[in-house]
């Protein structure tokens, strides 16, 4: 999703989730709760929530892919999918 179609209210959420995913504190309260605290955001939500740790990285797999593009065997495409897969996340020091 990009900024153009992106409407205020869904980039609020989006620094909203975004502080509290920074905050040690609040990321655990919201992994605990996640419906409680997401309603304080105003996400109307059932959501289940996985989070990753230096042992485990959740793979999400998309709910529809674009079977054409596949097999055209587009690279931009691959690699959309696995930025959409993995979260665009990396870690560059793994804790030991």
């Amino acid at each position: 999703m990009n900024a153009i179609n992106t409407s205020k209210t869904e980039l609020e959420i989006g620094a909203k989730l975004g502080a509290i995913i920074q905050d040690a504190a609040a990321r655990d309260q919201l992994i605990e709760n996640p419906t409680e605290v997401l309603a304080e955001i105003g996400v109307q939500s059932n959501l289940t929530i996985l989070a990753d740790t230096a042992d485990t990285v959740h793979l999400v797999i998309p709910a529809e892919v674009d079977a054409a593009r596949i097999a055209a065997n587009d690279e931009s495409y691959f690699e959309e999918l696995g930025m959409l897969a993995l979260g665009n996340c990396f870690y560059e020091d793994l804790p030991k």
